[in-house]
């Protein structure tokens, strides 16, 4: 999956240099990019997400994408590479991450059905099954805990939230890579969460909106806490992407 989003960044980036696009021009619409690259509209947004992210594209309302940063040719050669962020990012994206995912734990309790509650029941019966003691592991768990929080947006039926989730693909489940490897070494991190997602998915399986968008409001809190207090004691930097 990686390596795919490594090949459509490099073929969008190819097509910026080959159309001879300089900074402040306008990408054709997402629609002829995704016939150009042959990809999914879905993919091609997180790929413009991820440059965006650079510094390289700057998407603006009404008017479409537009090229941002100066130094396209070097970017490819650079690939393997995403930027440094300066540590205060990932709090900030967990904000964002509170914004979205409790409204969508909400409404997942009022709209789900029961295909979409098995599929989450199922999500985390496989992350919990998960063991931590590896990298591979972590990173697995990792991957299941994104797709269950994926479920809960899908489960919103909210197209508009949808949308913006799609947009968001990309650094959520990086996001969530960062944050398993960088806080299961604390041994009381893991059980907290296991409990959060529990009783999230019961209140989603209850209908208890107000249960279920609490839930997921302390889940991110918490985790956004126990982040902030680790990078206080490390004053540590992060890449928040790596192919």
């Amino acid at each position: 999956m990686e390596k795919k989003r490594e090949l459509v960044i490099q073929g969008l980036l190819k097509i910026i240099r080959e159309g001879h696009y300089s900074e402040d021009n306008r990408l054709p619409s997402e629609r002829d990019l995704a016939n150009q690259l042959k990809i999914s509209r879905v993919s091609l947004r997180e790929a413009i997400v991820a440059l965006e992210t650079m510094g390289i594209l700057e998407t603006r309302e009404r008017l479409g994408t537009f090229v941002r940063g100066p130094e396209i040719n070097n970017i490819s050669e650079n690939m393997r590479l995403m930027p440094f962020w300066p540590e205060k990012f990932l709090p900030q994206f967990l904000e964002v991450r509170i914004i979205i995912d409790v409204h969508a734990a909400e409404l997942a309790a009022q709209r789900r059905t029961q295909e979409q509650l098995a599929q989450m029941k199922e999500c985390i019966t496989t992350l919990e099954s998960i063991s931590l003691d590896t990298l591979k592991g972590v990173r697995t768990q990792a991957h299941y805990e994104y797709l269950f929080h994926n479920l809960v947006v899908e489960s919103a039926h909210n197209a508009i939230l949808s949308k913006i989730w799609e947009g968001l693909v990309f650094l959520v489940e990086k996001n969530n890579e960062i944050i398993h490897e960088s806080l299961t070494e604390d041994k009381n991190w893991a059980p907290r969460v296991s409990m959060h997602h529990k009783t999230t998915l019961k209140a989603i399986e209850d209908m208890d909106p107000i249960g279920a968008s609490n839930s997921m409001r302390i889940h991110l809190l918490e985790t956004r806490e126990r982040y902030l207090n680790k990078q206080n004691k490390t004053d540590g930097r992060y890449v928040f992407g790596h192919f």
